[in-house]
């Protein structure tokens, strides 16, 4: 399945947006000296990262806290008087939080049961896992491939910068400053400072595209031993709900805040490479995930929302990943 979404800035075609920002390398600098990640085409066209595959998973998965949580079983790591959902956790079901808890042994055999072709006990705990990916890359090196595909790019990009002046409105002598104190101190706010050339997003010229591929082929791998499509239907209303949760919100952050400005786009796409329009709204998808959701849940003997179980973070066995060696 792919979707496609056109979109603009929220102040109209004309405005620049901010995408994310990254440091620069060890060695070396940025490409075409900016922190964003801009990539160029043959032609010359400029390709700016919006959002990232990764960025996009993190806000579909957060709909199973929210929207959908009644969807899904319910963990949360508790580490001091912090705690945090499983499903909010960036590496999933084998980031280090959670692997230092009471789970880890049961973790390590779910990785090691859906290498060997059984993703039951995996799905029982961490669904979300099989459908946006996780490499348990400290431990048994299993590989979750995504499900779930999502990323928005702007085309035909030219780069901004921006710069500013704060002026104080005090003099030295009213603060009673001296003049290495003055000095220094635009460090503490007082005297004036200059920004020059900060980032300051990008014009786009040519379309913002939000576009998304479901892998029907990576869900079907998980078929229970019977052969049964309960538990790749269930993942995949996972996978259609929390893309359709994530699109509802297109405020991706300060300076990026973006509406649709067409319907989506909608298609099926066959191995032979034959397309075909089909249309999903939310309302349906979602009483769909509901009913397939309470089917699984049936058939796994899992409990699905309500209270979370919750999991403490062990101090100790935090501790001992620094002197762990990979699997």
């Amino acid at each position: 399945l792919t979707f496609r979404q056109r979109l603009e800035p929220i102040e109209g075609p004309d405005v620049p947006v901010f995408p994310p920002t990254y440091p620069a390398p060890e060695r070396g600098q940025h490409r075409f000296e900016t922190p964003y990640t801009v990539n160029e085409t043959k032609d010359g066209t400029r390709i700016c990262d919006l959002d990232s595959v990764q960025s996009q998973a993190n806000r579909m998965e957060a709909a199973f806290t929210t929207d959908l949580a009644d969807v899904v079983p319910q963990h949360v790591v508790k580490a001091g008087t912090h705690q945090v959902a499983l499903t909010e956790l960036p590496h999933r079901i084998v980031d280090a939080s959670i692997r230092a808890t009471d789970l880890a042994d049961s973790i390590h055999q779910c990785m090691l049961d859906v290498s060997s072709g059984d993703p039951v006990p995996l799905a029982k705990i961490a669904p979300t896992s099989l459908v946006y990916g996780a490499w348990d890359s400290r431990d048994t090196q299993v590989r979750l491939p995504r499900a779930v595909r999502s990323e928005i790019r702007a085309y035909d990009v030219s780069i901004f910068t921006r710069s500013a002046q704060y002026s104080g409105v005090f003099r030295p002598e009213n603060l009673g400053l001296n003049d290495k104190e003055w000095e220094k101190g635009a460090d503490v706010g007082f005297a004036p400072a200059p920004s020059i050339n900060a980032p300051g997003g990008v014009l786009v010229h040519g379309e913002i595209i939000h576009s998304a591929s479901v892998l029907l082929s990576v869900l079907r791998k998980y078929r229970t031993s019977d052969g049964s499509d309960v538990l790749p239907n269930y993942l995949l209303g996972l996978a259609l709900g929390g893309l359709l949760v994530g699109r509802g919100d297109y405020n991706l952050r300060t300076g990026c805040s973006l509406v649709p400005v067409a319907p989506p786009e909608w298609q099926t796409v066959a191995k032979s490479g034959e397309r075909q329009s089909i249309e999903l709204t939310q309302s349906t998808v979602h009483d769909e995930l509901r009913e397939v959701a309470r089917h699984w849940s049936e058939l796994a003997g899992v409990n699905l929302g309500g209270e979370p179980e919750v999991h403490e973070y062990d101090v100790s066995a935090g501790k001992a990943m620094f002197t762990k060696k990979k699997g």
